[in-house]
């Protein structure tokens, strides 16, 4: 059975917990009772008389409770029309009730709406959009546009008589709720209810819907100040189904209705709210600063009660994902904003210490404080000279170390522990041949930093560095470890997809290593993977090669080398298959051609096709061989199939009539067949198959009279100019088409430059529609359309975006033919591109070297720039250092002296 789960998201909020409406209980008792012996239809029955009951005694909330378990009884009982009939009976239950079941059945039916474009997203956002409805009756066929509107309309619609809903405690209606403890104190009433209901669809603003060119953006700081000044800002617009907007307008009642009745905690709570989605949509600079100074006068005007820590606790993790924007060396302005965050918290928990707000700051400062620990080195080192570990720590002012002797297994060993304290235990067990101490630098902002301290010189061998804050290493919650092995040797790998070539060279100096012992050896885990244990020796460049017979994962190479030896691990070796290295330059393959690349309905189509088989990079026809050719419609459905016979020469032929019904649109013919032509050449092949396939177009078409096209744009334009594009109708016969409709459209897109998405994540624009409009070609057949450049205030200027403004426009003329052309205007903050062109190498010797200098607008046309060229001798280094593994740390614990001595 089909079921669809259309009321997850009502019965989240809308279930029964508490029955204090006694006279209903032992029915709703009878229908729990029914529902647990799997009964559902004895149970939608027993639902019926409860409905009866509470219609006749018209009790609002037993009513609503009713629909909701018919509709859940429907979804189980019922197949495709459930959810259908769901929604009818929701529409004609609103229809004939009055204030307050038909509010709240209007928001249960926004819900029900809201919850099947969730679930079905991806197939609204495939639809055209429809001057209509495609049906009426049948939500499931709407576009994205009508979807909207209606979850719009019926969240409106429960909206309305706010003042009675206002006035309508929410206790009266505890038989539809499963309500959390002390949320009737910021949601008293039926009116919060239902405005948080409409709240949870218009914060998403989730429509991807065509924005007009007057969308609603929150461009006004007053917005995000306090509610005195809240209460003045203007929300008139001409964009009805902004989302945002209604957002605000909800947010603006239930703020005014809460300052109104004193409910102190009510209105903090949703004053917070809004200040939350005006700062996560504010289109304005600094709204990170106003966001916190109002937190901040919102927090002097509520010092005296509890909730007050509540706004504490919203400033403090403000101040935190300040914090987080730090970047040591070339973002430093927020460095200490974790020390404001702990202040706040602190004043909570000592003003306030049992109140929620304070448990969630002592949860944040704990998480502020709490230290962080991790080490980092190379895996490999050289004997007795110094190394270096990075530490990224975070709240740690001293490191203890300790080197630890190991086995070459123990890595695999540790990753088995998963208990912290079991792991600190078993690595306390090691042998210590090293312990050193680093003091690191705290400067108390809680942020996490990078050093480098220096590992004494070790002998050959395996080791595990564990680093700990605490100097007994017994704090679980306070270590560190990381393995090195110290070697001289080094491997190097290569392979041809046959051989493996390996090179055993010295890691310090890079000299090859003569006669070392290279042994390959695994452990034969399973069935696919063979056992290899295979010993070799390097030749006077420190080669060794090997041919693999089979398939050998998790390879151990051991290198020894006079008294020194070196592990390297894992390493696959695997014989390429002889038939996939077969089927790799085997291929059979059929063309198809066809006389024409369009065709009207009932024509013939006319093909021909050439079989042709290539092994090894020589190709041959494969003649003699029976195919099957098939005509399929744009719905991939058969029309007709052949059966026909290659030549001599690889070759075939035949004709299809097309059907005069049905959709227009892309057909295909396909063919398929089998050959055994290379039998005789080799007999391992298993591609045997043989396949093509063309595609063509079926409409119904007449020979075009007229082209249309825009004039190349060649102007530069700024922002919030106005621009004119020009275009031209012109028969073929060469004359004028004067008097044509022109039906044209602008959209602007955001294109960022290539620099740009080097450390941003992928950014996609959605199209703004600018303007649209009619207009005619004058007696030469040229029109103009013009817009204002208007700029998209949610992306910055100083990252060099670049508009994309696409006029699309569409030229009937008087007998009704339509011809379409665009083009694309490009306009940015910027009106200059400059580029250099330098060969990469300049010979110094030379008396003269050139270089060229390209300006064009954004439009790519070339414009006349003048402008200062400085050339630059980069300074050589004294000394040339081996590039650090790891990023350069923000704090270096070692002294420029100390680095050039240990490190040269």
């Amino acid at each position: 059975m089909k079921k669809v789960t259309l009321l997850i998201l009502l019965f989240s909020t809308l279930m029964n917990a508490q029955k204090k409406q006694s006279n209903y209980v032992k029915l709703w008792n009878e229908v729990a009772q029914l529902e647990k012996d799997n009964l559902p239809k004895s149970a939608n029955e027993k639902v019926a008389v409860i409905y009866a009951k509470a219609k006749k005694e018209n009790n609002s909330p037993q009513i609503v409770k009713s629909m909701m378990h018919q509709s859940k009884y429907a979804l189980i009982v019922e197949e495709e029309e459930a959810q259908l009939n769901i929604i009818h009976n929701m529409e004609e239950a609103i229809i004939k009730a009055d204030f307050p079941t038909k509010n709240i059945l209007e928001s249960v039916l926004a819900g029900l709406y809201w919850q099947y474009f969730q679930q079905n997203r991806w197939q609204f956002y495939n639809r055209t959009q429809t001057a209509e409805k495609v049906d009426k009756t049948d939500f499931r066929t709407w576009d994205l546009h009508t979807i909207f509107k209606e979850i719009h309309t019926h969240f409106q619609n429960s909206l309305q008589n706010g003042l009675l809903a206002q006035q309508k405690p929410l206790e009266e209606f505890d038989a539809l709720l499963h309500s959390q403890k002390d949320s009737k104190t910021y949601r008293p009433s039926l009116y919060d209810f239902l405005a948080h209901n409409a709240l949870e669809f218009y914060k998403t603003g989730e429509s991807n819907l065509a924005q007009p060119s007057y969308k609603f953006e929150i461009t006004d700081p007053a917005l995000l100040g306090n509610n005195k000044v809240y209460f003045k800002a203007d929300l008139s617009s001409k964009d009805t189904l902004s989302q945002k907007r209604m957002a605000l307008k909800i947010y603006k009642n239930l703020s005014l209705f809460h300052h109104g009745n004193k409910n102190t905690e009510a209105l903090v709570d949703i004053t917070l709210q809004r200040l939350d989605f005006v700062k996560a949509n504010a289109r304005f600079t600094n709204a990170d600063a106003i966001y916190l100074q109002t937190l901040k006068e919102l927090k002097e005007a509520h010092k005296q009660a509890t909730i007050s820590t509540e706004i504490a606790y919203t400033i403090a993790l403000a101040y935190q994902e300040l914090a987080r924007n730090y970047v040591p060396i070339t973002q430093t302005e927020n460095q200490f904003s974790n020390q404001k965050a702990l202040e706040i918290c602190n004043w909570a928990i000592e003003k306030f210490p049992d109140s929620k707000g304070t448990k969630k700051c002592l949860n944040l400062k704990n998480a502020i404080l709490r230290p962080a620990l991790q080490i980092t080195n190379e895996h490999f080192a050289e004997p007795n000279k110094a190394s270096k570990v990075l530490v990224s720590y975070k709240n740690i002012d001293k490191l203890y170390f300790k080197v630890l002797k190991t086995a070459p297994n123990v890595p695999e060993s540790i990753q088995k522990i998963h208990n912290p304290k079991k792991k600190l235990a078993y690595l306390n067990k090691f042998q210590i041949v090293a312990n050193f101490e680093a003091s690191l630098k705290n400067e108390k902002d809680y942020q996490n930093h990078k050093t480098e301290v220096v590992v004494p010189k070790l002998k050959q061998g395996h080791y595990i560095i564990l680093a700990s804050q605490n100097k007994e290493f017994n704090d679980e919650n306070s270590f560190a470890f990381s393995f090195v092995q110290v070697t001289n040797i080094a491997l190097v790998e290569t392979n041809n997809r046959k051989t493996y070539t390996y090179q055993v060279v010295n890691r310090a100096t890079g000299k090859p290593l003569v006669n070392a012992r290279v042994n390959l050896r695994n452990k034969n885990t399973q069935h696919t993977n063979k056992p290899i244990d295979k010993t070799l020796l390097t030749d006077k460049n420190g080669f060794v090669s090997y041919t693999p017979k089979d398939y050998h994962n998790r390879v151990e190479i051991t290198v020894t080398h006079n008294d020194d030896k070196g592990l390297f691990r894992y390493f696959r070796l695997s014989e390429p298959s002889k038939n996939r290295r077969d089927r790799e330059f085997h291929n059979n393959r059929i063309f198809l051609f066809t006389d024409r690349s369009i065709y009207r309905p009932a024509q013939t189509v006319y093909f021909k096709g050439i079989a042709v088989s290539q092994l090894e990079n020589k190709s041959q026809v494969i003649a003699n061989q029976t195919v099957a050719v098939t005509l399929t419609d744009v719905n991939y459905q058969k029309i007709h199939t052949l059966e026909l016979k290659t030549n001599e020469f690889g070759s075939f032929s035949g004709e299809f009539i097309l059907p005069n019904t049905g959709l227009t649109g892309r057909f295909e013919i396909s063919v398929r067949g089998e050959t055994n032509l290379l039998d005789k050449i080799n007999p391992f092949l298993k591609n045997k198959s043989m396949y093509g396939s063309t595609g063509f177009s079926v409409e119904e078409y007449k020979r075009p009279k007229f082209s249309v096209a825009f004039n190349k744009v060649k102007e530069t334009f700024k922002l919030n100019d106005s621009v004119a594009v020009k275009g031209v109708a012109t028969a073929y016969a060469g004359s004028s088409i004067s008097d044509a409709k022109v039906v044209y459209r602008v959209k602007r897109e955001v294109q960022y430059p290539r620099w740009w998405y080097w450390y941003r994540p992928i950014f996609s624009s959605e199209p703004q529609e600018i303007t649209h409009g009619e207009t005619t070609t004058n007696a030469q057949g040229e029109f103009e359309i013009s817009f204002l450049a208007q700029p998209d205030k949610s992306v910055h200027a100083k990252d060099l975006p670049v508009f994309n403004y696409k006029i699309t426009a569409d030229i009937t003329d008087i007998n009704g033919e339509t011809r379409s052309t665009s083009t694309v205007v490009h306009i940015g903050y910027h009106t200059l591109i400059a580029r250099i062109d330098i060969a990469k190498k300049l010979d110094k010797e030379a008396k003269d070297n050139s270089l060229s200098i390209d300006t064009k607008n954004l439009n790519g046309e070339f414009v006349v720039a003048k402008g200062s060229l400085k050339i630059y001798k980069v300074p050589v280094p004294k000394n040339v250092y081996r590039t650090r593994p790891w990023a350069a740390p923000d704090y270096q614990n070692i002294s420029k002296t100390a680095f050039e001595k240990l490190f040269p």
